[in-house]
């Protein structure tokens, strides 16, 4: 459309008026579409850093939270040391 316009700008005046009757409008379209692009980047980015502060926000509760209490049950983790390879140091 850049071509156009430039286009249209070098045409003799005279003779196409009414070629450039409908350049402004053309122009305002253009920017009214740059303006709404512009918003929904800031939208994006606000909507992103939302979602970081809440991911941060969150992290940090659940790291001041309680402990769970270690089960019976944690001689079966992977983590307890008891897998034939511990001993050779070698990690799966």
């Amino acid at each position: 459309m850049t071509d156009e316009m430039d286009r249209l700008i070098r045409a003799d005046m005279s003779g196409d008026a009414a070629r450039l009757a409908d350049f402004e409008d053309a122009v305002w379209a253009r920017i009214g579409e740059r303006r709404e692009r512009v918003r929904v980047g800031q939208v994006r980015v606000a909507a992103v850093a939302l979602a970081l502060a809440i991911g941060v926000t969150n992290g940090g509760l659940m790291l001041l939270g309680p402990q769970p209490e270690p089960s019976e049950m944690r001689i079966f983790t992977v983590s307890a040391g008891l897998s034939p390879l511990a001993s050779l140091d070698v990690r799966g």
